[in-house]
């Protein structure tokens, strides 16, 4: 016995809305690893920042006080060589340690400005710091809650995925063999493996069915194939005009 063709449509229509759902839920399921690294990478920026900026602050202290230790010193040994200028003999000796005195305090004082910049360095770096580290905490925050969201989200979406999924094969079980076939294998291509006529074009890609073509289609018996795009096509009874069907 031949299946009824508009139990057949209705029971596919009812499967593709079924599989475009499913598809719409994988897309989405698809997505969501990117969103949550979008979300991640705004936490690692800053986590990142902050750490190379600590390691310049550790830096920076660690030259510090190596200068100020070389500082400290070279200007004792300054104030050594001062104090001993007085038991100098000759003139030539004395002008020479009158020479090293002043290079020494030349080299001390270039070592009190870099000492000075460190510093400034080091106070500026403390002020990024604690901003960042303010900065951390709320993306941190902002990161973790959207991560648990999207988790959540996915989870969901798998469960209404599953339910869905279980209503597919009852319905393909009641659909013709071939039918079935044929839609899966259009699926492979197109989501919309079954569109409709409207006006003697497909709904699918817009080509215009050939006469002969539709007026088979106006006896509502089988489904047949666009001949442009290969979708499963069919025409709506209701928008058909009364006189125009074959049945």
């Amino acid at each position: 016995m031949k299946p009824d063709f508009h139990a057949q449509l209705g029971l596919l229509k009812e499967l593709q809305e079924i599989d475009l759902r499913l598809n719409e839920i994988n897309e989405k399921l698809e997505a969501l690893p990117e969103k949550i690294a979008a979300v991640e990478s705004l936490y690692l920026q800053v986590k990142g920042e902050l750490g190379m900026s600590r390691n310049e602050m550790a830096e920076a202290e660690k030259t510090r006080r190596h200068e100020e230790m070389e500082l400290t010193s070279s200007v004792d040994h300054a104030k050594q060589r001062e104090m001993k200028l007085y038991a100098i003999k000759t003139t030539k000796e004395y002008q020479a340690a009158l020479k090293e005195i002043a290079e020494t305090k030349k080299a001390n004082k270039e070592r009190e400005d870099r000492v000075l910049g460190l510093m400034e360095q080091i106070d500026t770096l403390t002020k990024k710091i604690t901003q960042l580290e303010t900065d951390l905490t709320d993306k941190e925050a902002a990161y973790r809650k959207e991560d648990e969201a999207l988790k959540a989200e996915e989870t969901e979406l798998k469960k209404t995925m599953e339910t869905i999924e279980a209503r597919r094969p009852a319905i393909v079980s009641q659909l013709d063999v071939k039918i079935v076939r044929k839609y899966d294998h259009v699926r492979r291509r197109y989501p919309d493996a079954l569109v409709h006529v409207v006006d003697g074009v497909c709904q699918g890609c817009s080509t215009n069915i050939p006469p002969q073509l539709f007026n088979e289609m106006l006896r509502f018996s089988e489904l047949k194939d666009c001949p442009s795009c290969h979708r499963l096509i069919f025409v709506n009874k209701d928008e058909v005009k009364a006189e125009e069907v074959k049945e």
